[in-house]
């Protein structure tokens, strides 16, 4: 009886991490479909993260735990440290695609209208043809 109990208990972790599995990848086709350079940027950010903290563990385990005279120690020890480099390097440049303003968010700050109103400015996102018509009306009141 406990190997049935124990058995449904793996097969129900087993749904639970598929159906998990399941999500992330349609989850990362959407991403592919709206958004493919930030997606496959936020996935080489993961990547580089993951690499770079294993590459820091295998240092660390390299340089406590294997004798420096064998003649694998340098070769290790440095291929993990170029790892990190790499890493550090490829993250810094997915973090800057990341943090660039989308298309749709550069279009809206062209399109954003300043209003000044008593020595403050005010930044607000309208259309062009509300921008168009406080324009309007702004040079009237300059006009008269």
């Amino acid at each position: 009886m406990f190997g049935l109990y124990m058995l449904a208990i793996y097969l129900g972790v087993a749904i639970i991490a598929a159906g998990f599995i399941m999500l992330l990848v349609v989850a990362l086709a959407v991403g592919l479909v709206t958004h493919p350079i930030r997606t496959i940027a936020l996935v080489f950010h993961k990547l580089a993260a993951l690499s770079g903290g294993l590459a820091l563990i295998l240092a660390l385990i390299a340089w406590f735990w294997t004798d420096h005279a064998k003649p694998d120690f340098i070769p290790c020890f440095l291929g993990s440290i170029g790892v990190i480099v790499a890493s550090i390097i490829i993250r810094a440049f997915a973090e800057w695609i990341l943090e660039r303003p989308t298309r749709a968010e550069r279009r809206a700050a062209k399109r954003t209208a300043v209003q000044f109103s008593g020595g403050t400015t005010m930044y607000m996102p309208v259309s062009e043809e509300v921008a168009m018509a406080l324009d309007a009306d702004r040079n009237e009141r300059h006009d008269a």
